[in-house]
C-alpha cells in the first residue's frame, strides 16, 4: 500500500502538482500513525481492512482538478496547524466512574429520562443486556432494504413511558419483549432465503405422486421408481437436495465467473484434470431427471473450464510482464543505460492479446452479473416490464446469443499458436505455463503466428455467417495488432537507428541505443552506414526460420499475412527517414503553420478498422468488408501508409538530384566507363595503345592515372566533363611474361578496374557492382578497339618488284583475310556502341528520370547493369560466345604479326600522337637503326620488295633494296612460334604463310558462324534483349556475301 501511495505522489510531482504529492504523503503518514495508535472500540473500520479501503478509494479517484489542488492545500494546512479538539468520552472514562453515576447512565434499562437506579445490585434481574447493534431500531431500519423487510409485520412501538418518581416499582418500565426480539425474526427471514446453506430445504412436497400436470413431481417420482424399496427409507426423495431453478441459475452464473459455487468442482488430476466437472453434491431440480440436468450442467462446466483456462493464461502473461527487469552484468553491476535492454519473456503483441482477452472476459463477467441482478430485482418485485423467465436453457441461449463461440475459438487458437511456437506434437493443455517454457521460436515468428491465426479465425467466422463471434474476434485482432502498428509508426516516423552517422555522433557523442524490438519484422544486421551494401543489407525483413509462414507459404514467416504487401514499403520508408535524419535534412520533419509535422495524422489500428464500420452491420459482417479477406485488409493498410511513404521518398529524391548532383555524376560515369566522351576517351586509348606498341609497361598504376589526368586537362571546356581526382585506374599485379602478352592477346586487358568515387549517399546507387560491370564493358570495348587499331595500322606503300606476279596473289590473300577480320571487328564495335550502349542508355535515362524513390533508382540501375552485361555477352550463360569473340580479336593481333613477318614493317601509326608529330614514321623507315631493330623479325628469304613511292629519290630506293637484302639475311634465322586462337602452335617455316593464312581463314569462318548461330538463338528468345541480338544477327548474315 505504501508503494502505491508513493507512486501516486511521484506521479503528481512529475505532472508539476507538488502540492498534491505533499498532501498525499502527509495524509498517508497521519493515517498510518493514527492506525498504529488507534484502540477505539467504536471504530467501524478494522485495521486489517485498512489497505483495502485505501486501495478502493484510490481506484475511485479521478484526475486532479483545480479543486483538488485547493483541497490539498487545505489538508496540508490542517496537518501542519492542527486545532485543539475537545476531549471525547471514551469507554475508559466510563468504566473508571462508579456504576450508574453520571448523566450518561440516565434513561438506561427502561428508566425515565433524568432518572438513575439506586441499589441496582438488588433490583437487577441478573441478565446482562446485549451490546449487539440490533438493539437499536434505527440500526435495523438502516441495515435492511425495503425489499427484504417487505414481508416483516410492522410492530407498534412501545408507548412512551411517563416520568416516574424515585422509588416507584420498576415493573412498569420493563421493555416490550416483542420489540426486543424483532431482529431475530428478520435474521430468520434472511436465512430462509439463503439457499446455499446445507440445512436449507425446498418448500415443495417431494412425496407427492407423479402428476402429469405438475412438473415438480418428475424428479422425485423417477427417484422412487429407479430406487429399491430397501434404500428409499435412507435415500428417498426427501433426502435429496433440491433447489429452485432460479437459484441453480444464479449458482451457474457464479461458477461461470470463476467463483465458488455449488454446481462445479475443479479437478486437478485424472482424465478430466484442470477442468470443471459436475459436483457430486450439486443440488437437484424437481422438474428434470438426473441425466437431463447433468447434460445441461456439463455444457456450462465445459464453458466454465474454457473461461478458467483463458483467465489463467491472461493472469500468467500479466504476471510475467510485470516481473520484466533490466539485464545486468555477470558480476551484478548494472549496465549503462544506453546498452540496457528489457528482458521480456513475452512479446508486446502477446501482452496486448492477453489484455484484449481479459477485456472480453470482463465483459462476460459483467453480463453474468447483470443477469443475476435482473433475477434478484425480479424476485424483489422491483423489475419493470414483462415477467422474467429464468431457466437453464434460456441462460444457455442467452450466452450463445451474446458471445457465440468466442471463448472456445480463442482457446483453440491459443493452443494452436503455442503448439507451433513450441514445436510440440500435441496441443498444449496448460496454456498458462507459456511464460515459464523455454522459447523455441523467434518473437517475430510468434507475433506473426498469433496475428495470422486471429485474422484467419475472423475470416472463417465471417464466411460461416457467425456475426457475434466474428465481431468479438475482430475486436481482439484489432487490439492485438496495435503493438506492431505502433512499431511501424515509430519506424516510419523516427527512421532506422543510425549509430555511425556523423550527425548523430556530433550531437550525442555516443551511438544511439534505440534498438529494434525483437518482435518487429524489420531486422538490424549491424552494417556500417558508409558501407555501399548498407542500403541493401543493413536493414532487412526478418526470416523467422519457421516451418510455416502463417497460412500462406508465399511470404516471410516473420511478417503477418496482412502486412506482406506493405512490409517492403514500411522497410523502405523507415530507411529513407533515417537517411534524411542522418543527412541533417529537417524540412520533412519540422512542421510549421502551413504544413503539419511529420506523420502527425497517424491513426491507431483500431481507428483504422473503425473507419470501415459501415461494413459491420447489426445483423452480421459483410463478406465484402476489408477484414473479411487478407487482400482487402492489406489494401486498406497500403492506402493508409502510401501517402507517408511518397512524402518521404519525394524529399530524398529531391536531395539526391539537387544537392548531391545525381545527373552530373551519372553522366561522368557513363562518359568514362562506356566511352561516351569520344574525343577525350579516344585520346586516352591512343596513349595506351602507343605504350603497348612500344612494348612498355602500359598497366602501371601511376602511368594510367597520370595519362588520364593529362587527357582531361586537354579538354577544359566551360564545365569539365569529369573530375579526374575522383577516378582511379588499377590493374592486378601480374608477372613480366603476362605483361609482354599484350602483343599476342587482348585478354591481357582483363582485370583492368576503374573506380569512380561518388559522394555519399550516391554510393548506394553506384556501388561496387556498378564499377565492376562498367569496367568489364570498358575492357570489352577497349579490346575491340585494340584489334581495330592493329588492323587499321597495316599499310601497303606500292606494288611488287622484280615482276614476281605470284607474290601479288599472296598479298591479295593477306588483304582478303584482313578485310574479313576488319569487317567483323567493325560490325561488333558498331553493335556494341550503337545497338547496346547508346540504345540502352537512352532507355535507362528515360526510366531513371521518372524514378520516385531511391529504391527505384537502385532497381533501375541494377537492371541497367544486367542488360549491359547480357547484351555485351559478359554473363556466364554467354561465355562461349564471348570466348569466340576473344579468339577473333586475338586472331587480329596474330594476323598483324604474320603480315609484318611476311612484308616487313608496313604499318602506319594513325594515333593522335602521330598526327601531332610526336612520331615520324617516314624518318624512321629508312634508318639504319630500323634494320638493327628488325633483325629478329621473322620473314622468308624471298620477301617481296616494295616499289618506291612516287616522288621519292633513288637514294631511298637503294636504301630499300639494302633493307630488303638485310631482311632476307635475317629471315634465315629460326622463326618464332605463336598461338592463333584455339589452334596449336606452329612456326611459319613449318607451315608457310599461305597454309597459315588458310588455317586462319578457316578458323575465322568457323568462329563467325558459331557466333552467328548463338546470336540467332538469342534473337529467337522471348527476352527483352532479343531485338538487339536480332540486329546483330542480321548484320552477321552479310558474312556469306
Amino acid at each position: 500500500m505504501r508503494l502505491n501511495v508513493c507512486r501516486y505522489a511521484r506521479k503528481a510531482r512529475i505532472t508539476s502538482h507538488d502540492v498534491i504529492g505533499d498532501a498525499i504523503e502527509k495524509a498517508y503518514t497521519k493515517l498510518t500513525t493514527h492506525a498504529k495508535a488507534n484502540a477505539d472500540l467504536d471504530s467501524s473500520i478494522q485495521l486489517s481492512r485498512l489497505p483495502d479501503h485505501v486501495r478502493f478509494l484510490t481506484l475511485l479517484s479521478n484526475p486532479p482538478t483545480p479543486t483538488t489542488l485547493e483541497n490539498a492545500q487545505s489538508i496540508i494546512h490542517k496537518i501542519d496547524h492542527p486545532q485543539q479538539s475537545k476531549p471525547t468520552l471514551t469507554w475508559k472514562d466510563i468504566l473508571a466512574e462508579e456504576p450508574f453515576e453520571g448523566q450518561h447512565w440516565e434513561g438506561v434499562y427502561g428508566l425515565p429520562r433524568g432518572s438513575t437506579v439506586e441499589g441496582w445490585e438488588t433490583k437487577s434481574d441478573g441478565s446482562t443486556p446485549s451490546l449487539s447493534p440490533w438493539d437499536s431500531e434505527s440500526d435495523v431500519d438502516e441495515g435492511q432494504s425495503s425489499s427484504e423487510l417487505s414481508t416483516v409485520p410492522e410492530t407498534a412501538p412501545p408507548p412512551p413511558v411517563a416520568p416516574q418518581r424515585t422509588g416507584e416499582s420498576a415493573a412498569g418500565s420493563t421493555r416490550d419483549p416483542l420489540n426486543a426480539y424483532r431482529h431475530r425474526q428478520d435474521v430468520e427471514e434472511l436465512q430462509s432465503r439463503q439457499y446455499w446453506r446445507s440445512e436449507w430445504h425446498i418448500d415443495a412436497d417431494v412425496d407427492k405422486p407423479f402428476d402429469l400436470g405438475d412438473a415438480s413431481t418428475l424428479a422425485p417420482s423417477f427417484h422412487r421408481i429407479l430406487g429399491s424399496r430397501a434404500t428409499l427409507s435412507i435415500d428417498g426423495p426427501s433426502k435429496e437436495n433440491y433447489r429452485h431453478e432460479e437459484d441453480i441459475v444464479r449458482e451457474v452464473l457464479t461458477g461461470l465467473q470463476g467463483r465458488r459455487n455449488m454446481m462445479f468442482t475443479w479437478v486437478h488430476s485424472g482424465p478430466d484434470a484442470f477442468s470443471f466437472v459436475l459436483s457430486s453434491s450439486a443440488p437437484r431440480l424437481l422438474h428434470l431427471t438426473a441425466g437431463a440436468q447433468a447434460s445441461i450442467i456439463s455444457s456450462f462446466a465445459s464453458l466454465a473450464t474454457t473461461l478458467a483456462h483463458l483467465r489463467k493464461f491472461a493472469a500468467a502473461i500479466f504476471a510475467k510482464a510485470s516481473s520484466s527487469h533490466t539485464s545486468s552484468n555477470p558480476d551484478g553491476s548494472a549496465q549503462p543505460s544506453r546498452f540496457a535492454r528489457p528482458l521480456r519473456r513475452s512479446t508486446q503483441t502477446l501482452e496486448a492479446f492477453a489484455d484484449a482477452l481479459d477485456s472480453e472476459l470482463r465483459a462476460f463477467d459483467t453480463w453474468c452479473a447483470s443477469r443475476e441482478e435482473t433475477i434478484c430485482r425480479a424476485r424483489g418485485g422491483v423489475l419493470q416490464g414483462p415477467p422474467l423467465i429464468v431457466s437453464l436453457l434460456s441462460l444457455e441461449k442467452g450466452v450463445r446469443d451474446a458471445f457465440g463461440d468466442t471463448f472456445a475459438v480463442l482457446l483453440g487458437l491459443v493452443r494452436s499458436v503455442l503448439q507451433k511456437a513450441q514445436r510440440a506434437k500435441e496441443p498444449l493443455i496448460e496454456i498458462w505455463t507459456l511464460p515459464d517454457l523455454p522459447p523455441r521460436a523467434a518473437p517475430s515468428t510468434v507475433t506473426a503466428l498469433l496475428l495470422d491465426a486471429l485474422l484467419y479465425a475472423v475470416q472463417e467466422r465471417v464466411s460461416m455467417g457467425d456475426a457475434v463471434t466474428a465481431r468479438a474476434l475482430g475486436r481482439v485482432f484489432g487490439a492485438t495488432a496495435e503493438p506492431v502498428w505502433s512499431m511501424m509508426h515509430r519506424w516510419m516516423k523516427d527512421g532506422m537507428p543510425v549509430r555511425d552517422s556523423p550527425t548523430v555522433l556530433m550531437q550525442t557523442g555516443a551511438p544511439r541505443s534505440d534498438a529494434l524490438p525483437d518482435e518487429f519484422f524489420v531486422e538490424d544486421n549491424e552494417v556500417v552506414m558508409l558501407d555501399p551494401d548498407f542500403w541493401a543489407d543493413g536493414f532487412t525483413l526478418r526470416d523467422g526460420h519457421g516451418e510455416e509462414g502463417g497460412h500462406g507459404s508465399w511470404g516471410p514467416s516473420s511478417v503477418p499475412v496482412f502486412l506482406v504487401h506493405v512490409a517492403e514499403l514500411v522497410l523502405a520508408t523507415g530507411k529513407v527517414t533515417g537517411l534524411l535524419r542522418a543527412l541533417g535534412i529537417s524540412t520533412l520533419f519540422d512542421g510549421d503553420g502551413v504544413v503539419e509535422a511529420w506523420m502527425s495524422g497517424w491513426r491507431t489500428f483500431s481507428a483504422l478498422l473503425d473507419n470501415t464500420a459501415d461494413d459491420w452491420k447489426d445483423d452480421g459482417v459483410s463478406p465484402d468488408s476489408p477484414i473479411a479477406s487478407s487482400e482487402g485488409l492489406s489494401r486498406v493498410v497500403y492506402d493508409e501508409l502510401l501517402p507517408y511513404s511518397d512524402q518521404a521518398h519525394t524529399a530524398l529524391t529531391k536531395v539526391l538530384v539537387e544537392d548531391c548532383e545525381l545527373w552530373a555524376h551519372l553522366n561522368a560515369i557513363e562518359d568514362l566507363f562506356l566511352m561516351r566522351r569520344g574525343d577525350a576517351m579516344s585520346h586516352f586509348v591512343d596513349v595506351l595503345f602507343t605504350r603497348m606498341d612500344a612494348r612498355q609497361l602500359w598497366n602501371d598504376f601511376h602511368f594510367m592515372n597520370n595519362a588520364f589526368r593529362d587527357v582531361v586537362a586537354l579538354y577544359p571546356g566551360g564545365t569539365r566533363w569529369i573530375d579526374a581526382a575522383l577516378v582511379r585506374f588499377s590493374f592486378p599485379a601480374r608477372g613480366p611474361a603476362q605483361d609482354r602478352n599484350i602483343a599476342q592477346t587482348v585478354r591481357a586487358l582483363d582485370g583492368l578496374l576503374i573506380e569512380y568515387a561518388v559522394p555519399f549517399p550516391l554510393t548506394y546507387v553506384f556501388g561496387p557492382r556498378a564499377m565492376r560491370v562498367g569496367s568489364a564493358v570498358f575492357v570489352l570495348v577497349l579490346q575491340v578497339r585494340r584489334a581495330k587499331s592493329v588492323l587499321e595500322r597495316i599499310l601497303v606503300r606500292g606494288g611488287l618488284v622484280g615482276g614476281r606476279k605470284q607474290l601479288d596473289a599472296e598479298m591479295k590473300v593477306f588483304y582478303a583475310v584482313r578485310g574479313r577480320l576488319s569487317w567483323f571487328v567493325n560490325t561488333l564495335l558498331n553493335f556494341l556502341t550503337t545497338n547496346v550502349i547508346h540504345t540502352q542508355i537512352l532507355k535507362f535515362h528515360k526510366q531513371f528520370r521518372e524514378a520516385k524513390s531511391l529504391d527505384e533508382m537502385i532497381r533501375l540501375q541494377n537492371e541497367h547493369l544486367d542488360k549491359l552485361e547480357g547484351r555485351c555477352l559478359l554473363q556466364p550463360k554467354t561465355a562461349a560466345l564471348h570466348r569466340a569473340i576473344m579468339s577473333i580479336l586475338d586472331m587480329s593481333l596474330h594476323y598483324a604479326e604474320c603480315f609484318v613477318a611476311f612484308a616487313g614493317d608496313t604499318t602506319h601509326d594513325i594515333s593522335r600522337a602521330s598526327l601531332r608529330g610526336l612520331v615520324s614514321r617516314h624518318a624512321r623507315h629508312g634508318s639504319r637503326r630500323l634494320r638493327q631493330q628488325r633483325r629478329d623479325v621473322v620473314a622468308f628469304a624471298d620477301a617481296p620488295a616494295l616499289h618506291p613511292r612516287a616522288g621519292s629519290s633513288s637514294e631511298s630506293s637503294s636504301e630499300s633494296d639494302e633493307d630488303d637484302e638485310g631482311e632476307g639475311a635475317s629471315a634465315r634465322r629460326e622463326p618464332l612460334s605463336f598461338s592463333l586462337g584455339a589452334s596449336t602452335t606452329a612456326s611459319f617455316a613449318e607451315d608457310g604463310f599461305m597454309d597459315r593464312l588458310d588455317k586462319m581463314a578457316a578458323e575465322l569462318d568457323a568462329l563467325v558462324r558459331f557466333i552467328r548461330r548463338g546470336v540467332e538463338s538469342l534473337a529467337a528468345g522471348t527476352s527483352e534483349a532479343a531485338p538487339a541480338f536480332g540486329v546483330f544477327a542480321f548484320a552477321l548474315e552479310d558474312w556469306d556475301r
